[in-house]
C-alpha cells in the first residue's frame, strides 16, 4: 500500500473507511482493507468531490420579481429547487421598484414584470427580448377585514358608495405599482371621487395591501387579486366592475446581466410548464 506521509491526517478505522489528507498530495487514496481493489479509483473520485467548489455542485439563480406573483412563487420555487438542485434567490418589489433596481445596475438572471414594462426594459438593454414568455393575466380586486360586512361592488355606482363610506382605503403607491396607479388615476377619476378618497388613502410602499387590512390599518384594500388571495384575516370581495377593471399580463424574461443564461432559461421552462400554470390559476391568474 502507498506510504503515508507523517503529516497526514487519518480518520479512525472505526468509521469504516480511512481517508488520508495531505497538503502536497491530492490523490487522497481510500484505504479500505476489505476492498483493496477499489482503493485507487474510489479514492480519486472522493478527492474530486472533496476538492470541488460548492458552486459546481449546486447553482444559484437570482430572480427579480413583481410582488403580484409572490404567493404563486412561494408555492412553485421550492418545487423547482427540489427537482433541479439549484437555489433561487428572489427579490420582490413593485414594478416601479424593480425599474429603480435595474437603473441602479442591480444584476440578476431572471425578471418577472408586467408586460407593459418590457419595451422600456428592452430599449435600455436590460433584457434578452427574445426570451420573454407570458405567465398569466390578473385583474384588480377589493378586500375587507375578515368578519366585516361584505359590500356590493358589482357596479361602478356600488363601488363608489363603498369607497366613499370607508374610513380608510389602502392601495399601492401609484408611483411604484400598476394596480395603485390605475386605481388612483383611472378608477377614482372616473368615479369622480378622487378628492374625497385620496385624503384617507393608506399608500403601500412595501408588504401587502391585504396585510394592512388584516391589521386594521385600512377598512378596505384594493390590489391585484393574486396579491389578495390567500392573505390571512381578510375576505376578498371580488374584482372591480368590468368598466373600471385593468388586467395585467405578467411576463418572465432573461436579463442581459445573467451570469448563467442556461440556468435562467431552465427556470423559465419550469415557470411556464403545465403544472406551474395550474398554480398560477389557483392564485387568480388567467393562464395562457
Amino acid at each position: 500500500s502507498p506510504r503515508r506521509p507523517k503529516s497526514a491526517n487519518v480518520i479512525p478505522a472505526q468509521a469504516g473507511i480511512q481517508v488520508r489528507l495531505h497538503r502536497e498530495n491530492y490523490d487522497m487514496p481510500l484505504l479500505n482493507p476489505y476492498r483493496p481493489a477499489l482503493r485507487g479509483a474510489f479514492g480519486v473520485a472522493l478527492a474530486v468531490v472533496l476538492l470541488m467548489p460548492s458552486s459546481a455542485l449546486a447553482a444559484e439563480v437570482k430572480l427579480l420579481s413583481a410582488s403580484a406573483v409572490h404567493s404563486t412563487l412561494d408555492e412553485l420555487l421550492p418545487q423547482y429547487e427540489r427537482t433541479s438542485g439549484n437555489t433561487v434567490v428572489v427579490t420582490y418589489d413593485a414594478a416601479g421598484g424593480l425599474r429603480q433596481r435595474l437603473e441602479r445596475g442591480e444584476k440578476a438572471d431572471v425578471l418577472i414584470v408586467p408586460q407593459e414594462a418590457l419595451d422600456d426594459a428592452a430599449k435600455r438593454g436590460w433584457i434578452v427580448a427574445s426570451t420573454r414568455r407570458d405567465l398569466g393575466t390578473v385583474g384588480i380586486g377589493l378586500a375587507v377585514r375578515q368578519g366585516a360586512p361584505v359590500p356590493d361592488i358589482a357596479t361602478p355606482e356600488a363601488l363608489k358608495r363603498v369607497l366613499l363610506d370607508a374610513k380608510s382605503v389602502a392601495y399601492t403607491d401609484p408611483t411604484r405599482g400598476t394596480s395603485g396607479r390605475h386605481f388612483d388615476s383611472v378608477v377614482l377619476s372616473q368615479l369622480g371621487i378622487a378628492a374625497e378618497v385620496r385624503p384617507k388613502a393608506r399608500l403601500l410602499t412595501e408588504g401587502s395591501v391585504g396585510g394592512m387590512v388584516n391589521r386594521g390599518e385600512a377598512e378596505v384594500g384594493v390590489q391585484q387579486l393574486s396579491e389578495l388571495i390567500g392573505v390571512a384575516g381578510i375576505t376578498v370581495v371580488g374584482p372591480l366592475p368590468a368598466s373600471l377593471q385593468k388586467t395585467t399580463t405578467y411576463t418572465v424574461v432573461v436579463l442581459t446581466s445573467s451570469a448563467s443564461p442556461a440556468l435562467a432559461s431552465q427556470l423559465e421552462d419550469f415557470l411556464t410548464s403545465s403544472s406551474a400554470k395550474a398554480v398560477f390559476q389557483s392564485k387568480g391568474f388567467a393562464n395562457y
